[in-house]
């Protein structure tokens, strides 16, 4: 019997089809959040009703309507928003000659036990999140992997041994004040429910909700 002259053959690894989740704490955020904490429930009183999307009102989860980025009292979010995908674009290397752009933004209260259900953003690019107030146990925003004929069969891993990330089926990010995440608008994603002991508005979840396009620079 002959043997082979390689038992071990050494693979070259390469990964495709990745899904990018970005994230930056940003600077000096303390002052920016209690400043947008009170605008953001002066906004409420105004408009109890708020609008309905992947929000739960019967759970008291309140949505804002979508032109917070064009009220002035909010611009300076904006703009970290629009450096924080700045950024992104230059990283995933689009065309120079196209700015990231904000559609749309909104704002998002979740008392105890609110909510948001899985959902994706249709007709966007990236999406995102930028957390103002989140006392722990408020619920953590989680994405499923995107591949569904990935989920038809899953591997069996070692309980002992650290599994790479590009296997998880699922990820879930803490929400921390001042933490901005941005995804891509087609990445379905939810929100936990807020398990938060803190007792009146200071156990909400208080998160500012986007989308962003490219604009051509030459328009």
């Amino acid at each position: 019997m002959v043997e082979p002259e390689n038992k071990n053959l050494q693979m070259v690894h390469e990964h495709y089809f990745p899904t990018s989740i970005c994230y930056t704490d940003v600077p000096d955020s303390v002052a920016l959040n209690r400043d947008l904490t009170d605008k953001i429930h002066s906004w409420k009183a105004e408009d109890p009703e708020g609008i309905v999307r992947s929000n739960v009102k019967q759970a008291g989860s309140w949505h804002s309507q979508l032109d917070m980025h064009e009220q002035p009292q909010f611009h300076r979010l904006t703009e970290v928003v629009r450096s924080a995908a700045t950024d992104v674009f230059a990283r995933m290397h689009y065309d120079t000659d196209f700015a990231p752009v904000i559609d749309n933004m909104w704002a998002n209260i979740n008392p105890r036990h609110g909510y948001n259900r899985s959902h994706s953003h249709p007709d966007t690019l990236w999406s995102g999140v930028y957390y103002v107030q989140a006392p722990q146990g408020s619920g953590r925003i989680s994405f499923c992997d995107p591949r569904l004929q990935a989920q038809v069969f899953t591997p069996r891993f070692n309980a002992d041994s650290h599994t790479d990330p590009a296997s998880w089926p699922e990820v879930y990010f803490e929400p921390i004040a001042g933490r901005l995440i941005l995804f891509p608008g087609w990445l379905v994603h939810e929100v936990e429910p807020n398990l938060s002991t803190l007792d009146g508005d200071a156990g909400n979840r208080i998160s500012v909700s986007f989308n962003i396009f490219q604009s051509s620079k030459r328009s």
